[in-house]
């Protein structure tokens, strides 16, 4: 059997290894890149419900879920009551700033070598996303 590499098993594989860099390098803060995603994008919004959140983070409401549990847990965010007794505000915490900061330049050093490492290649990576996800629906029919 000679069919090429899968495209989907391909990708998961780079976003594994990144990810273990990513987690690497954010140790010292306590933080995984995963929370560290979350608590960036939260930091940048305004107030959002967890549905809101969910959309910025591109992460479907379950999964986001499952992560603000362990970031509430760590006293990184709280939750507390929206416009309407359906929606739920997610806010960051003095301690979830503190962690942010911490681990904002651990991140940056982590991306800078990540786009020397990629060198020529890093646009391509946006690029793949981006195409990948434009066109999801289309591909997945």
């Amino acid at each position: 059997m000679n069919d090429e590499p899968c495209f989907c098993t391909t990708l998961r594989q780079a976003a594994q290894a990144a990810t273990e860099i990513y987690d690497r390098a954010l140790e010292p803060s306590g933080l995984k890149i995963t929370m560290y995603r979350v608590l960036r994008r939260l930091s940048e919004a305004e107030r959002p419900t967890i549905s809101e959140l969910a959309r910025i983070v591109e992460l479907d409401r379950s999964s986001l879920g499952r992560n603000l549990r362990v970031l509430q847990r760590a006293r990184l965010v709280k939750f507390g009551d929206g416009d309407d007794e359906r929606s739920t505000i997610v806010s960051l915490t003095p301690q979830g700033r503190d962690a942010l900061e911490t681990a904002r330049p651990l991140w940056r050093k982590a991306q800078a070598r990540m786009r020397a490492s990629l060198g020529t290649d890093a646009d391509s990576v946006y690029s793949i996303r981006a195409t990948v996800h434009a066109n999801a629906e289309q591909l997945s029919g």
